[in-house]
């Protein structure tokens, strides 16, 4: 074999790909002690491992839920549905809550949104740094207000859940028992605030219109699910506002002038 198929054949054999009988001889001998097989079984055992380790940095709320076999029997379930295959191994747990949803009928229909919560908390953790735009350069002219797009900084997702993910996280957290299942669509909003970070549960309306933000709609369309309220134009102010006092808002791009 060429060095090419040598470490192809061996990645195959640690990772759990598609071999024949007997290959794991064609690369290691067997001894008294050890079949090649169960050489060969070490790394791959090893490689696991590796894997549910870092699935556990990334979600130790949902470890601590689940507990230590139960998260290492889901993480060997998830290596078999998603391999690796990114060279950053942080990026291993991306598709783990997208996994959990297709899981039949499981016990706690909320570990999905946890886990889409906690893999937020661990993309907005890397972010780069982008420095906050304050007040002072945000001021618009009234004409072109409606039209201006807001740019926000990195450290910002907007999850959106269909279970009370927030306080099942503030439950294990806190090392109190974890509340009991309970449907609450909803949305998150995650980010950075130093090196610390942070989420909350957004309004309905507030969540629509953050995501309306971040798809770069104009100012119109983002203050518009406000509209239903009584208060409405109070309501996009004061959210408006708070995007800006906790740091989510990188600039703003003023819109078109009107014609004179």
């Amino acid at each position: 074999m060429t060095l090419a198929e040598t470490q192809a054949l061996f990645h195959a054999l640690a990772t759990g790909g598609a071999v024949s009988a007997g290959d794991a001889g064609r690369l290691v001998v067997s001894t008294p002690g050890l079949e090649a097989e169960e050489r060969v079984g070490i790394y791959a055992g090893m490689y696991a491992a590796r894997l549910v380790d870092a699935l556990a940095a990334d979600f130790p709320k949902l470890r601590g839920l689940l507990g230590e076999t139960s998260f290492a029997g889901l993480g060997e379930a998830y290596a078999r549905a998603h391999p690796s295959d990114h060279p950053d191994i942080g990026r291993f747990g991306r598709h783990l809550a997208g996994f959990l949803r297709l899981l039949p009928a499981p016990d706690r229909p909320d570990l999905a949104d946890l886990a889409a919560l906690e893999w937020a908390r661990s993309e907005v953790f890397f972010e780069a740094h982008v420095e906050p735009a304050g007040r002072e350069g945000l001021a618009l002219e009234p004409a072109g207000f409606l039209a201006a797009r807001l740019r926000f900084v990195p450290a910002l997702r907007l999850v959106r859940v269909h279970h009370g993910a927030a306080p099942l996280w503030r439950a294990l957290e806190a090392g109190e028992p974890p509340p009991p299942p309970a449907a609450a669509p909803g949305a998150v909003a995650v980010w950075r605030n130093g090196f610390d970070v942070l989420h909350a549960a957004l309004e309905p309306d507030e969540a629509a219109a953050l995501e309306s933000a971040l798809a770069g709609e104009p100012l119109e369309r983002v203050c518009a699910p406000f509209g239903g309220r009584a208060d409405g134009a109070e309501a996009a102010f004061a959210a408006l506002s708070s995007w800006v006092d906790d740091g989510w808002i990188a600039g703003v791009e003023p819109g078109p002038r009107s014609a004179a």
